[in-house]
Order: C-alpha cells, then structure tokens, then sequence
C-alpha cells in the first residue's frame, strides 16, 4: 500500500478518497457553468480520467478561457504520464487565473513525478501562499516532504489541515504516515485506527495499521485487519500473504488449506506479496523466485535513465571502500552473526562503513558495529533519496545490502546503483530477484550445483557455511536447571526455538509422534503468545499427546536465553524455513541440532550450519530418517553424550565460529567481484576455495559461467 494519500490536486488513484477540489474565489468568474463543473468533477473523482479528458477538451471548444477546465485537463494528462501536455495545460490556467492555487499546486505535482523536486516545492509554496488553509494543498504538500524525508515539516502541515479538515480520514492517515517515519510509532498506530475509525475503507490505513500491529507483536490484533482487506478485496493477495503469516505465527494450522486454495496465483496476478511472508507457505524455489521477481518489479524499480556509468580504476584501490547497509546495528540477529566479521576485517585493505538507517540503541551491539568500521553514518530518518546520495558521496567500490526482503528493508535504493558492485548478504535466505544486484552470498549447501535457476543474481559460494558468527559472543554464567525453566526433572528434552510461523503441520506431525514414542519427553518451545500456545496444545491433543507435554520458554536477553539451552537434550529443526540464527546459537550453547535440508535457501541452511560445525549425523535425510535418527538420539543416552562432546571441541575448532578465516574468504570474494568489474569481465558464479591459507598465491578464488 502507498505510504502516502494524495488529495484532489494532484490526478486520483483508484479507490481514493479524495477532499473536494477547492477553488480559489477568484475562480468564481470562471466561465464554465457550475452545473458543467460539478459533472467534471464527479467524472474526475470517480478515476474516470479518459471520460474526464474527454470531456474536458469538448467543453473548451465553447468555454476556452475556462481556468478550471485547463486545471483539470492538466491533471488528467499527469494521470497518463504526458507530463509536457500536463504543464502546457496547467500553465495555461495559471495565465488565466493567476491568483488561484489549483494550477500551481498541480504544476507542483508534475514537477515532482517528474523527479523536479526543487521546482515542485517551489510551486507547492506559491499554492500555499495564495490559499494558506487549503487542505488539498497542505495534505499533498506535506506528502511531497514526507517523501523527502522531512517528516517534521510535514507533520507541521498536517497538523493545520487538521485544524481546518478534523475528520478528514486521509489526512489522518498521511499524519501517521509522517509520524511513522519519525519513528513515533505509538502515535502512528494510533493515528492509523482513527483514520480506519472515520473511513472504514481507507484500506491502505487499515494495511498500515495491521503491519504496525504486527511490528508489535500483536498479531491477534492485526488477524481482523487482514482478513477485513482480504474480504473486501479477494484478490488482494499481498494482503491475503499477510493474513496466511499472521495465521502461521498464531499456529493456526488453517493456513495450510487456504493457501493450497491459492497458491497457483497468489502474487502472480498483479498484487505482489512480500517475499518473506512466502518462505514458509512451500518449499519451492522456482515458485518463490517468480513471486520474488514480481514484488522486485514494484518495489525495486530500476531508474528509467541509466545513472551515469562508474569509472573502471587502472588498478585496486588500496583500500576497497565496502558499504553495509542495514536497519539492523543494534542487539539483533544480524549483529550477533556479523559482529565477527566486523572485527576481523582488514583495515590495511578494506575500507568499511556501515550506514544505519534503524533505531538508535544504545547497547552493546551498536557499540561494537560503531568502533569497528571506519565509518558509522546515521541516516535514520533520510529519505531515500539524501541516503542514495550519501552513499554515491562516499565512492563506494562494493555497496552489501544485509536486509533484503525483511523487516525496516530499503532494498529499493540499490535501483539507483550505490557502488559498481551490490551484494545481497545475510538477511534474506534468497534471491532478491533483480538486476540491481550482482552477487549473492552463499555456499555449496545452501544453493549446491544445479540450483543456480532459482537466483536472479550471481553466486559467491563461501569455502563453509554463508553463514558468519562470532566467537566472542557471551553466554551467561548462570547454571539454569530444569526447575528454573518449567521442564520437568527427569525425560528427554526436545526443543525448537524457532520463530511460531515456521512449525508447520508436517514437522509437528512428526514432533508429536516423538514424544508419543518417548516417554516422558516433553517438547520445549518458544513462546509467541496465549493464542499460539492454545493452538499448538490443541493440534497435541488431536494427535493423542497431552497438552501439558508442550512447555513454552518465555523471552528473556540473549546471553542468558543461550545459557539456558543447556538444559534441553535435542534442537528438533523445522523444515521449510530452518533455524538461522537460532541454529547457530544452539550449536554454540552446546546443543545438538537436528535438521532435514529442502530444496530452497532457507530450508538447506541446517545443512551448511552442521556441516561447517563439523557434524553430518545430524543431517537427516527424509522424514523418516529425521525421526529415526531423533528417537535414537533420545533412546541412547551415551549416543547423545558423544555428539555433545563432539560439539564442545568443534565449536572451538570447526569452521562454523572461525570469524577471522571467514573474513578472510570473505574479503578474498570481495577482491574477486571487485576485480571482476574493474577489467569488465561478465559476471560469473564464483567459488571460494577451502584450506587455502590467506593470500598465499595459489588459487583463492574461481569463477564458473554464469
């Protein structure tokens, strides 16, 4: 949904409601008759831009000095993209009624589409100077600002369309809008109520409201929302892929069936889904990479003019200036797995910044990431746009989104070519599916020979897993017991804390039969809430287990959460999406994990997490083997006891917590690419080597065809 609502000046989208197009006074000589007028008007409102044009050009054969028929007709060619035949219109009426705002706010308008942002503010001032309190003008003003990354100049706006227009609901809704990107996310969702409250069928609020609800953890709040679009829309399928999330995060195993009604079309029929939302519904890679590819066309739009081309360097650099782009500096996964990376890099060779465009913490995460690059750039709050030309400042050699497709992402700013080089990298378990990025960063498990299909990009396969960690990483000293952590004193101690949305029917089903088989085992998992705790004890039940046999773990900080999985005897891995981080932070707290690989990314990084640790037994390889190698595991106690000690050593010897060698191979793929492009080579799968020691001269790196 768009993150702004445009008013009556500028041409309507379809399904807008819009404020009533207000006339300056002087507009009252206007020689069109005011019964023609208000048709004019209904017609334009209602997005029946050819019928208005239509009518437009037929009624200036009669009254050609009419200033609101240019007005309109203007805004119907601005509507079409026929932005000269636009402005010549519009400059038109302005010569006609010189005092009126109308033209100038439209002229504004163009101007913006057009990518003209000084002269659109420019004009957007001159309307508001003639007619200071008119709505219109203040609503799509402050849009234009909020676009800009000016939020609080439009909130300023918004605010006195407020006092003039109280119940007017879009202005509500850009007020949140605003708000939002101010990070005032309490006012904004509440903001966002109380625009769905005064216009019901403002859907993009009630979208906005339930992806805030969910932002919150409120998913039992924003169910309703989605269902609601859902209902007065059935083909929205972006917001039907959210209601299917919604449902699979609350365990409401119901999801299975509708998206089996749907699958065939959902985000293939013109309403693209938010990939993320699709990577547990199936475990399907050339499906995902169709509905990948169809959200990248809407929100990854390459620029219409190709910016100018980057200069290729007689040489490297001496240092090769490395952007990493995230939401994400801060006590979250990314800075758990990456901090490591962050530390070990080379300075002599590579010149690293981080631009960080989320929350501000203050912890320790964010102080690692800051005192380990060269360069720390706040841009939280910039628009897209300011944060484009920041980067391109900085002459970047190789920009690494590390969002893509997940929560706070601005993937759609590597469209406009930040460095020669762009990486996808660690957020996103798949491809981006667009030409504006080059390199995907994986290995030979995640996407093994032969699934080259399934990515848009290039493949940097690294020696071991794709997947960096941190060997510094604390765990707290505190010795949990069973007792501390509700599980009873004596059984098998199953778990999965993985996020709710990823346990499905077909591991569960499995899961149950488990602790059927096990006796006195019980299943230790992650709390999403009363609802998902209700549902999963009910799905137990009808597969003859007891509820009480499901324990949730409540959250609690990450150095203690990863002391306490000590306790638990089994990490049981989930299917279409696995552990990620969760898996690595099992492995390095000492407990064995379980996995069965898939077909896609995000079902094969078990796979690479245990064989970078060094331990295969526990790569199953079908459900019936996942279960078999499981029951064994709970069956044979110094089985179970020999894996864990295998695991204490490899966590200090396997390559899966080697910061410094990944950094290495890391760089030594960086230098690849980079070189790739300096001597204008096409681009090519690439392999990193294994057990090669750091720039020893021997083959480092290998390209394969793309």
């Amino acid at each position: 949904m768009p993150l702004s609502r445009p008013l009556a000046t500028t041409a309507p989208t379809e399904g807008a409601t819009e404020a009533p197009v207000r006339l300056h006074p002087a507009a009252a000589e206007d020689p069109l008759p005011p019964r023609m007028r208000e048709h004019v008007k209904v017609v334009f409102r209602a997005g029946q831009i050819d019928e208005t044009a239509t009518a437009c050009a037929r009624l200036l054969k009669g009254y050609n000095s009419s200033a609101f028929l240019w007005t309109t007709l203007g805004l119907c060619h601005a509507h079409r993209r026929a932005f000269n035949d636009a402005l010549t219109c519009l400059n038109r009426a302005r010569e006609l009624a010189p005092t009126a705002p109308d033209a100038y706010a439209g002229m504004a308008a163009v101007y913006v589409q057009q990518g003209k942002t000084e002269a659109g503010e420019a004009h957007f001032r001159t309307a508001l100077g003639l007619e200071p309190s008119n709505v219109v003008i203040l609503n799509n003003f402050a849009n234009f600002l909020t676009g800009c990354g000016r939020s609080d100049q439009a909130v300023s706006l918004l605010k006195r369309a407020r006092e003039q227009a109280p119940d007017n609901a879009v202005v509500v809704y850009n007020l949140a809008n605003a708000l939002r990107q101010l990070g005032n996310t309490s006012e904004s969702k509440r903001l966002y109520a109380e625009a769905i409250s005064l216009q019901p069928d403002l859907q993009e609020a009630r979208f906005n409201y339930g992806q805030m609800l969910c932002a919150d953890q409120e998913f039992e709040a924003a169910a309703p929302q989605f269902d609601k679009l859902v209902k007065a829309n059935p083909e929205d399928d972006r917001a039907r892929a959210y209601k299917l999330h919604i449902m699979a995060k609350l365990n409401d195993f119901a999801w299975v069936q509708e998206y089996q009604a749907h699958r065939r079309h959902l985000g293939l029929r013109g309403t693209a889904i938010a990939p993320f939302t699709a990577l547990a519904m199936e475990d399907n890679p050339d499906l995902l990479r169709v509905r990948t590819q169809a959200y990248a066309d809407t929100s990854i739009i390459l620029p219409a003019k190709k910016s100018a081309e980057f200069i290729r360097p007689a040489s490297r650099p001496e240092r090769l200036r490395i952007g990493y782009f995230s939401a994400d500096f801060h006590c979250h996964a990314t800075m758990f797995l990456l901090g490591g990376v962050l530390r070990a890099h080379d300075t002599n060779r590579f010149d690293i910044h981080a631009f960080s465009y989320g929350p501000q913490n203050k912890d320790a995460q964010r102080a690692l990431a800051k005192s380990s690059v060269g360069h720390f750039h706040e841009v939280f709050g910039l628009s897209d746009q300011a944060l484009v030309d920041l980067a391109k400042s900085q002459n970047l050699d190789i920009a690494v989104d590390l969002k893509g497709y997940t929560g706070n992402s601005r993937s759609s700013i590597f469209a406009q070519g930040l460095a020669p080089v762009q990486i996808s990298y660690l957020g996103y378990p798949g491809t981006m599916g667009t030409p504006a990025i080059d390199y995907l960063i994986t290995d030979s498990v995640v996407s093994p020979v032969g699934s080259e299909r399934h990515f848009e990009e290039s493949l940097i396969r690294m020696p071991h897993s794709y997947q960096p960690n941190d060997p510094e990483r604390k765990i707290a000293p505190r010795q949990f017991t069973r007792s501390d952590c509700g599980l009873p004193e004596d059984g098998f101690i199953f778990c999965c804390f993985n996020n709710s949305y990823k346990i499905t029917p077909r591991e569960f089903d499995i899961w149950m039969g488990l602790l059927a088989e096990v006796e006195g085992s019980v299943l230790w998992l992650l709390s999403s809430g009363p609802a998902s705790e209700a549902n999963l004890r009910q799905e137990a039940k009808a597969r003859g287990v007891a509820p009480d046999r499901l324990v949730f773990a409540d959250r609690m900080v990450q150095d203690e959460h990863l002391a306490r999985q000590k306790v638990a005897d089994l990490f049981l891995d989930t299917f279409a999406v696995n552990a990620h981080t969760t898996g690595s932070d099992a492995l390095w707290a000492g407990l064995p994990v379980l996995t069965l690989p898939g077909q896609q990314f995000a079902s094969r990084v078990g796979a690479s997490l245990l064989s970078a640790a060094n331990l295969p037994e526990l790569i199953a390889e079908d459900e019936a083997d996942y279960k078999a190698r499981a029951l064994h595991l709970a069956q044979d106690p110094s089985a179970l006891m020999a894996l864990r000690s295998k695991l204490k050593v490899n966590r200090r010897t396997a390559p899966l917590f080697d910061a410094t060698s990944y950094t290495r191979s890391l760089e030594d793929a960086f230098d690849a690419v980079f070189e790739n492009w300096r001597t204008d080579q096409p681009k090519a799968h690439l392999t990193v080597a294994k057990d090669l020691p750091p720039r020893a001269g021997g083959q480092k790196v290998s390209f394969a065809a793309a």
